[in-house]
């Protein structure tokens, strides 16, 4: 398989969600692993379906804690193949089986349905409260989740990150662990749509160092508004 053909078929996506037949599976597997585009885009999937698994289980969940225990790395480039098939092979809530990334073009992604067709995810840029810009979030009609991301505007690195979602009154709404973001890369957060109502709120991201002690690293303001 090559480049063009991987991109044809939308490959990354149908291995993901385990579209692909036997050998497609092993013809793809050869070409990412040479493919540093293929590559890329399976480290993003990832991202947001980490991020899927760790919102649906809070979210279904009646035993669930305030926070959820931190992800694992994404795994690099050079890590064995069995360990890439373990990763995306991993169980998980079937319900968030198709949210994945499905154009890359924009900032637009998509889900798809059980039905087969895509449902649309808006994805919207978060900017530091030092800044001063502040994003309107308005989620289409319908919408069963949004998409944020954002740059890391702190310095230094955590053992892991924590997205906590605080109300105008300073007052966290609900939390969700989150993947490290690559060097260089945005910080990619999937929020159910119903998870908060209409009004103003912050982003603060938390990140805990290697001693156990959580501190805010950044602040995120921004405004949720429904369509």
């Amino acid at each position: 398989m090559d480049h063009e053909e991987a991109i044809r078929m939308n490959a990354a996506e149908r291995y993901v969600l385990g579209d692909l037949s036997v050998s497609e599976v092993e013809e793809f597997e050869r070409h990412f692993f040479d493919c540093s585009q293929c590559s890329e885009e399976l480290r993003t999937l990832a991202i947001l379906k980490e991020n899927a698994r760790a919102v649906m289980w809070e979210q279904t969940s009646p035993l669930a804690p305030a926070s959820l225990p931190a992800t694992g790395p994404v795994p690099k480039e050079s890590a064995a193949r069995a360990g890439w098939q373990a990763f995306f092979r991993l169980a998980w809530i079937p319900a968030m089986a198709a949210v994945v990334v499905a154009l890359f073009g924009g900032y637009e992604f998509g889900a798809r349905s059980a039905a087969g067709g895509p449902q649309p995810i808006s994805a919207f840029p978060l900017y530091s409260a030092s800044r001063g810009e502040e994003t309107v979030v308005a989620p289409p009609a319908g919408a069963k989740f949004y998409s944020l991301y954002l740059d890391k505007t702190w310095s230094g690195d955590f053992v892991s990150y924590r997205a906590e979602f605080r109300d105008a009154s300073g007052a966290a709404r609900f939390s969700i662990h989150v993947p490290a973001p690559e060097p260089g890369r945005a910080m990619y957060i999937l929020a159910p749509a119903n998870a908060l109502p209409a009004g103003k709120y912050v982003l603060a991201i938390m990140g805990l160092n290697p001693g156990g002690k959580e501190s805010q690293a950044a602040r995120y303001p921004f405004t949720l508004s429904f369509k």
